[in-house]
């Protein structure tokens, strides 16, 4: 009954797509929607039972890995050169200002609280997570082609491996800290550089002529 639902709730998304789609909006937008009724936390059609079950996260793991794999190919640095230092910047400080005022923010709530501040980091690198698979998506669904679509998802790509750094970095930080130092200080830089290594690596792989 759980995989028959499953299946169910593709089905309707697929059509609540179909609809969004009738009146010039993105498909994914009726996804979203979709998933949002259909989801644990309003009709219940899709059980919390079904999202914690093994296999529907090593299909979600298999999908986020296929669309990690589409956006890497924007990076390839050839294209990257030429969007100019205009675009690095531009991620940087939208992406690290939102690091720094959500972590300021929640600092501050915190310490009024009598909770540890610097779980505020970890508050702020959460803030960071973005999903650039519906820009993907939009942008292939209308063929979308110019200066914007070219600056768009290098710039989602990139905002998410600042992410990561940012994120990774403060969780090693605190799980040193919680850990009362038992964790190797070479492991911090490991924990962090490691998957975007192993991203990298993938990348050229794949673009390779």
């Amino acid at each position: 009954m759980v995989i028959l639902k499953w299946i169910a709730g593709i089905a309707a998304a697929f059509l609540m797509g179909k609809l969004v789609k009738k009146i010039k909006l993105p498909e994914i937008l009726g996804w979203l929607i979709a998933g949002m009724i259909l989801g644990p936390n309003a009709a219940g059609v899709l059980p919390q039972t079904l999202l914690d079950s093994s296999w529907y996260k090593v299909i979600i793991s298999w999908m986020q890995c296929s669309f990690g794999i589409m956006l890497g190919t924007e990076l390839i640095w050839r294209k990257l050169k030429s969007y100019g230092q205009a675009l690095v910047l531009t991620t940087l400080t939208q992406s690290l200002g939102t690091f720094a005022v959500v972590t300021l923010v929640f600092g501050i709530i915190f310490h009024f609280s009598g909770i540890p501040v610097y779980l505020a980091a970890a508050f702020g690198g959460i803030a960071l997570a973005t999903a650039p698979a519906p820009a993907l998506s939009i942008v292939q669904e209308f063929q979308t082609k110019g200066p914007v679509t070219d600056t768009l998802l290098p710039m989602a790509v990139l905002d998410d491996v600042v992410g990561i750094v940012v994120f990774f970095t403060v969780d090693s930080i605190i799980t040193r800290a919680v850990s009362g130092g038992t964790v190797p200080l070479y492991m911090i830089p490991v924990m962090i550089f490691l998957p975007i290594l192993i991203g990298v690596a993938i990348g050229f792989l794949l673009s390779a002529p």
